[in-house]
C-alpha cells in the first residue's frame, strides 16, 4: 500500500528509461571495441579482460534512483497505536442545526454551510487538541465526543443536519450543558466551548443558570454569529415543482435575523470572546483566539497511525551510491592500485 501511489507511474516510466539506456550503453561499448581492434588483438593490448566495472556503477547509480522513486511513493505499513504528547486543551463545538440555520442570508450562502466551513477552516489553526461536537436545537445530539481524530470529527461535521433533531427551536443553554458533561473535570485539562447560532433563544432564565455554571467551573464559552442583521426568509422545502417554500405567519413570510445580543453576553460573562461570521478571516480570528488560551501539557491519550516505510528504500539507494562510488573504474596493478580508501 502507498500513500502517493501516482508516482508509480514515474517509476515504471524510469525502469524503462533504464532497460533501454543500459542496452545502448552495452551496446555502444561493444561497437566501440570491435571498432578499435579485434578480439584476439584486444586481448593483447589490453593484458587482461575488457572489466564491467563501468557497467556495475551505471546498474547501481540506476537501481538506486528506482528506490528512490519507491521512497517518493511512500510505501505504508501496518496501522500502529501511538501515544500524544504535547500540550493540548478539550475543545467542544456546540453547533446551531435550527431550521433559521438554512436561511441563506450570508453572502448567498445558508448560515449552515458557513458554519461548517468556519469550523473546518479553524481546525487547520489548532494544535493536538481533543476534539467534540455537539449538534443542537430545541434539544441536543452529541455528534462525536471528545477524539484526537480530526478526520473522524470532519466527517461528523459533514453530517449535521437540521433533520437530526425533530424539536425545533434555539436551545443555547441546553447547548452549554451538554457540552460542559463532555469534559473531565477531575484530570488537569485546559477546557473550552465554542458555540456558533444565530442567537435565537428564548428561555432566557435556564440560560443564565448555563452561563453561571460554565463560569463557575471557569470553562470559557467562544460564541460565534451566524447571519445577518437584516435577515432572510426562512426556507421549509421545496415543491414539487422544485420551486423553494418559506415558513409563513399569517400570510407572511418569516424573517430570521442575527440576534448576538445573547451570544455576546454569553461570551462576555465566561471570559471569552464574541465572533461575527462574515468570511474566512473570522475562522482565523476564532483559532487566534484559541490560541491564546493557557494549555496545559499531557502526556496521555492515544492515536492511530500508519507506519511510514520509505526510510527503507532511502537508505537502501544512498548505500548503492555509496558502493558505486566505492567501485574504481581502473583495473588494479600490483604496482599501483586505485584503492577507495586514496579517495577520501
Amino acid at each position: 500500500m502507498f500513500r502517493e501511489p501516482h508516482t508509480l507511474w514515474l517509476l515504471v516510466l524510469a525502469l524503462g528509461w533504464a532497460v533501454l539506456l543500459i542496452g545502448v550503453l552495452v551496446s555502444d561499448l561493444r561497437r566501440r571495441r570491435a571498432a578499435f581492434a579485434s578480439a584476439p588483438m584486444l586481448g593483447r593490448i589490453a593484458g587482461h579482460q575488457p572489466t564491467r566495472r563501468p557497467l556495475i556503477k551505471w546498474v547501481l547509480i540506476v537501481t538506486a534512483l528506482l528506490l528512490f522513486g519507491l521512497a517518493l511513493a511512500r510505501p505504508q505499513g501496518d496501522v500502529v497505536e501511538e501515544a500524544v504528547l504535547g500540550q493540548a486543551l478539550d475543545l467542544v463545538v456546540a453547533l446551531d442545526v435550527s431550521q433559521s440555520m438554512l436561511a441563506p442570508d450570508v453572502e448567498g450562502n445558508n448560515r449552515l454551510h458557513v458554519a461548517r466551513f468556519l469550523v473546518a477552516k479553524m481546525l487547520e489553526g489548532l494544535r493536538q487538541d481533543r476534539l467534540g461536537l455537539i449538534a443542537f436545537a430545541g434539544d441536543t445530539m452529541v455528534q462525536c465526543p471528545l477524539t484526537l481524530d480530526k478526520n473522524a470529527f470532519l466527517t461528523f461535521l459533514e453530517r449535521v443536519d437540521p433533520s437530526l433533531l425533530t424539536k425545533q427551536g434555539t436551545n443555547l443553554a441546553g447547548a452549554i450543558e451538554t457540552a460542559l458533561d463532555r469534559f473531565d473535570f477531575t484530570a488537569s485539562q485546559s477546557r473550552v466551548i465554542v458555540l456558533i447560532s444565530d442567537g435565537e433563544d428564548q428561555d432566557k432564565a435556564r440560560l443564565d443558570r448555563a452561563v453561571a455554571e460554565a463560569k463557575r467551573k471557569q470553562v470559557p464559552v467562544f460564541t460565534v454569529g451566524i447571519g445577518s442583521k437584516e435577515g432572510s426568509y426562512l426556507p421549509v422545502g421545496r415543491d414539487v415543482w422544485g420551486t423553494i417554500q418559506y415558513k409563513t405567519w399569517r400570510g407572511e413570510r418569516v424573517v430570521t435575523r442575527l440576534d448576538d445580543t445573547l451570544l455576546k453576553k454569553i461570551a462576555r460573562e465566561t471570559g471569552a470572546k464574541y465572533f461575527r461570521a462574515s468570511d474566512v478571516s473570522t475562522a482565523n480570528e476564532v483559532a487566534a483566539g484559541l490560541g491564546g488560551i493557557k494549555r496545559i501539557a499531557i502526556a496521555g491519550g492515544t492515536r492511530l497511525t500508519t507506519r511510514e516505510l520509505y526510510a527503507m528504500p532511502l537508505l537502501a539507494g544512498f548505500l548503492l551510491l555509496l558502493l558505486e562510488w566505492m567501485i574504481s573504474e581502473r583495473i588494479p596493478y600490483a604496482r599501483e592500485k586505485d584503492h577507495w580508501l586514496k579517495r577520501i
